[in-house]
């Protein structure tokens, strides 16, 4: 199989109206340092990693788009996995907080993160890695409302069957992956209006499952 460079994967994305803000990020992301196997970094595909999966970049690039975000958000990311989503979301946002309960792909996460940083010294990331499992209590994300005042973004990295409500209660938008079958979920984006939420859906994906939900 060919290697495929960055450039040629951006094109390919480009094709699905993915946003030049994001492919820009996407560029200074690069996939290469969040993969196992640096030759598969830029190729369309979900690539294995430990126990899991990281994402399609496709996939990736379409929840980095409807996040929407701006300098001023503060986002929750549940579910850190290789990290690449958390830097991109931390190049775009004022600041993201990132939770993963596996011990194996937190760790490897964070020596992602860290070899990112250090082939890259020029780019400044605020990024914030906590193991914490959400889903044992509502404390965590307590603790980062009276940390920063506000959540503004979620963004669940597992399939879950359902957002919970202490989270809906406290944010502006969601996006995670709800299960509708033993194999795919369907990815939603919750968007607050005055005092409820509209839906969007955003195509079927297929994502590790939540190893403990509330």
């Amino acid at each position: 199989m060919k290697n495929r460079t960055l450039d040629e994967l951006i094109e390919e994305l480009r094709k699905y109206n993915i946003s030049d803000r994001t492919l820009e990020a996407m560029k200074v992301v690069k996939r290469e340092f969040f993969v196992l196997n640096k030759e598969e970094a830029y190729f369309n595909e979900a690539l294995p990693f430990f126990s899991q999966t990281t994402s399609q970049p496709l996939v990736i690039a379409n929840i980095i788009d409807e996040l929407e975000l701006t300098k001023e958000d503060i986002v929750l990311e549940v579910g850190t996995g290789s990290g690449f989503q958390t830097c991109l979301i931390a190049l775009l946002a004022k600041k993201v907080y990132s939770f993963e309960i596996d011990d194996e792909i937190y760790k490897a996460a964070k020596e992602n993160i860290a070899g990112f940083m250090q082939h890259n010294p020029h780019i400044k990331l605020d990024i914030h890695l906590y193991r914490m499992d959400i889903f044992k209590s509502q404390r965590v994300i307590d603790d980062i409302i009276k940390l920063e005042n506000r959540i503004d973004k979620v963004v669940f990295s597992f399939a879950i069957k359902k957002i919970p409500d202490f989270i809906l209660k406290k944010v502006n938008v969601v996006i995670a992956p709800i299960d509708e079958s033993d194999r795919y979920q369907k990815l939603i984006k919750m968007i607050r209006k005055g005092t409820g939420f509209v839906s969007k859906d955003l195509g079927y994906v297929s994502f590790v499952k939540a190893r403990m939900e509330q």
